[in-house]
């Protein structure tokens, strides 16, 4: 079933309302149930985000009274792409990825000539390409939730729970759910963000259909439990995923030597919303070929298209979205998707339109 992200309850609009909540301003609707829970003020907030913890997970191996599933306010949709640069940058940002610029795990950046792995720096094709700069740092800056916060209600007190792939993050989940209740503990209000990586890596290697899928969600359904009976009293517990995931079957895209020769460029953003700058005297010739032998399993938009569908928001569009964008996008609607640049060993992915990469959970607890 294709799926497009609603825009009025989506993950961005939980930060929108997050936002508003601490006096900040959005033009981002608010989600009316998480807006009457937060009417209790509580003393501490908590954003939870697990990647990859599609409600089509929780559906299938959570009883009724298992903690996630039970709390299940609403379900809602990520952005578009559901993929954890473009939706992890929306939470934080208060942006849809028209306005943050954050497209996908690969974006052309023009200015330095480079296919850059957004949230690594390096060049996806071609390691040897080197840039002095962090690039997302010089051109996707923006202000975080952390900083709106403190602008607009400047006693509350902002904290980040990252894994150990940032300075002084944690070598696991339970480690976070601990110094979470730490922080409960502290007089003081506050605002904290808890990130953690999984079931997202697990559905990558094993798939959405897997024992071993299930056992990863049954475990972070045991921590958020703790972290649910553990921290103090008067403190809510928003709990939300960036995407969900489906099975997949990759298609080598470098194989196709017809069309990879009519690209001025090498593919980027993400295998299943896949970027294509084309030749100037190709465009045609080439949504010809591509819907002739893929347009059952992508739908292809121009850039104009994708403008007027919307489907990566609205707002003030970034300076350099032109730039990342190219002159189509293939994105997936059934379980295929490409390839860039070797045979891809991956059972689960997502950044498709399918309702499985969709569709996430609002999850909301409060300790009185």
């Amino acid at each position: 079933m294709i799926l497009y992200p609603d825009y009025k309850n989506s993950i961005l609009n939980v930060s929108a309302t997050i936002i508003k909540h601490y006096k900040g301003q959005s033009i981002y609707d608010s989600i009316s149930i998480l807006e009457d829970e937060l009417k209790v003020d509580p003393k501490r907030v908590f954003l939870v985000l697990l990647d990859g913890m599609g409600i089509n997970i929780i559906n299938k191996y959570l009883k009724p009274d298992d903690f996630l599933r039970q709390h299940v306010k609403q379900t809602i949709t990520s952005v578009f792409p559901p993929t954890t640069v473009a939706a992890t940058n929306a939470v934080l940002s208060g942006l849809p990825p028209y306005a943050s610029g954050y497209l996908g795990w690969v974006q052309y950046f023009k200015h330095e000539k480079t296919n850059a792995i957004v949230f690594t720096n390096e060049d996806f094709y071609d390691k040897s390409i080197k840039t002095d700069d962090i690039l997302r740092d010089t051109y996707l800056k923006y202000p975080t939730i952390y900083d709106q916060i403190q602008k607009h209600s400047s006693h509350v007190k902002t904290y980040e729970l990252f894994p150990n792939f940032r300075p002084n993050g944690y070598e696991s989940l339970d480690k976070q759910v601990e110094r979470a209740i730490e922080i409960s503990n502290i007089d003081e209000s506050s605002f904290t963000y808890l990130y953690w990586t999984e079931p997202d890596l697990t559905q990558h290697d094993y798939g959405t259909d897997s024992d071993t899928t299930k056992a990863k969600l049954l475990e972070l359904n045991g921590l958020m439990d703790k972290l649910g009976k553990e921290v103090n009293h008067n403190s809510m517990i928003v709990i939300i995923a960036d995407h969900g995931l489906t099975n997949v079957d990759g298609i080598d895209l470098f194989n196709d030597i017809d069309l990879m020769r009519m690209l001025k460029r090498k593919p980027s953003v993400e295998p299943r919303a896949t970027n294509f700058f084309v030749k100037r005297f190709h465009k045609k010739k080439f949504k010809q070929m591509f819907e002739l032998k893929y347009g059952n399993y992508f739908k292809l938009y121009s850039k104009e298209e994708l403008y007027q569908s919307e489907l990566l928001g609205f707002g003030q569009k970034h300076l350099l979205l032109d730039d990342f964008l190219g002159d189509f996008l293939a994105i997936s609607i059934t379980n295929k998707m490409f390839n860039f640049k070797e045979h891809s060993r991956f059972v689960g992915h997502h950044a498709g339109l399918t309702q499985d990469e969709m569709e996430v959970p609002l999850i909301i607890y409060y300790q009185t």
